[in-house]
This record gives C-alpha cells, sequence and structure tokens, in this order.
C-alpha cells in the first residue's frame, strides 16, 4: 500500500559509468513495494538526463512508477515527461514527503 506522501530520492550523482543502472534499481525496488516517489536530478545528478544515460529511466515515466523532476534552469532542454522543479518548490516537496533519501 502507497503512502500519501511521497518519498523524495534525490539523485544528486553523476552516473558512475555508461550502462550503470544502480539508481535506478534503488528506485524500481521501491516501485516494486508500491512506494509513492518523486525523483528529483540535481547537481552532478543531471547526467543522468542526457539522452544516453536516461534511456533505462524512461520506464519511470511509461509505466506510472514515479515522478521525475530536475532542479536545473526552466529553459535547459529536458526529456519529456521529467519536468523543472524550483528551489522553493523542492523544498516543500521535501518538508511534505514521508522521506528524502539522497543518491
Amino acid at each position: 500500500m502507497a503512502t500519501a506522501e511521497p518519498w523524495v530520492i534525490v539523485v544528486s550523482e553523476a552516473p558512475s559509468e555508461p550502462g550503470s543502472r544502480e539508481m535506478l534499481e534503488l528506485v524500481l525496488a521501491g516501485a516494486t513495494l508500491e512506494v509513492e516517489m518523486v525523483v528529483v536530478f540535481e547537481g552532478e545528478g543531471l547526467g543522468h538526463l542526457e539522452p544516453e544515460p536516461f534511456a533505462p529511466w524512461r520506464q519511470l515515466i511509461d509505466f506510472d512508477l514515479a515522478g521525475l523532476r530536475a532542479r536545473q534552469p526552466a529553459s535547459t532542454l529536458m526529456p519529456a515527461g521529467v519536468s523543472a522543479v524550483s528551489r522553493p518548490a523542492f523544498e516543500a516537496l521535501c518538508r511534505e514527503a514521508a522521506g528524502v533519501l539522497r543518491l
């Protein structure tokens, strides 16, 4: 059973190597437990939004497993399905979350 408030998963580390999926696998494990999640990419973690590393993350959108957000300027091109989140909105999301996990 999913909680009313989502968990916020903050991805701030760059992909460790091409094809690496360790962070994604942690998020998918939560999805199998039906944990409501919002994944926020920031800092070096924005590297996961590049076309090649982002391809496996797309399944979170395709299967409605988690919301995907990015803490970056709205003028920066992001993959379809990923929305920008401002600093105040990110802080509010974290305050209201069931928990925050930083990867």
